[in-house]
């Protein structure tokens, strides 16, 4: 009785495969689950592309901050990047180091307009800045600010639409980020802002 039992039970999975067999034209194969090394492909972020000249404005940035840094021509602050357009309609990117020079020296050098470039460079300004032709000011209180300026460099913020613009800089403060991983660096208005990062320590 038990042999009959499961003679039967075999005879009707055969018909069962069978009938699978001709209802969806042969066994559907199960989903192939991709390797290790596919997996992390699909997944891995695809490299950006930089913009034109970003380089050059990373360069001035790191100019700028290791004057900020130097013991006697320093002090804490903050740079600026902002993005305009000179007389000729060219694009032109302006980054700005704003500090208080605690012990003046700085601020007496840029006193005097022009400032002399013999002297700043005596007193420690490095000349792979001087190179980049800086543009010294000063204001109230005892605070320098040191501007270098490019043509065409990073980008050319959109002259329409709010949301374009932010991108545009969002982008530009993320691979700007990247690069200075001391600095804080952020989109202000239509500018990016970048400050010192505050040790948790210190907070």
């Amino acid at each position: 009785m038990i042999h009959w039992f499961i003679l039967g039970a075999v005879l009707l999975a055969a018909a069962a495969g069978l009938w699978y067999a001709q209802a969806f034209g042969g066994r559907v194969p199960p989903p192939r689950r991709p390797g290790a090394g596919e997996a992390d492909a699909v997944h891995r972020p695809q490299p950006e592309a930089a913009p034109a000249g970003l380089e050059e404005l990373a360069g001035a940035v790191r100019e700028l901050e290791a004057v900020m840094a130097h013991p006697e021509l320093g002090g804490p602050g903050f740079l600026t990047v902002r993005f305009t357009r000179n007389a000729g309609g060219q694009a032109v990117t302006v980054v700005t180091a704003q500090y208080p020079n605690i012990r003046e020296a700085m601020y007496r050098l840029a006193l005097r307009q022009p400032p002399d470039p013999a002297a700043l460079a005596e007193a420690g300004v490095p000349e792979t800045l001087l190179a980049l032709s800086p543009v010294f000011e000063t204001d109230s209180g005892g605070v320098v600010l040191i501007s270098v300026s490019g043509e065409g460099w990073a980008a050319v913020l959109p002259t329409a639409g709010r949301r374009e613009r932010l991108e545009t800089l969002e982008t530009l403060s993320e691979l700007l980020g990247r690069r200075f991983p001391g600095l804080e660096v952020r989109p202000f208005g239509t500018e990016l802002l970048l400050t010192p990062v505050r040790e948790r320590g210190g907070e």
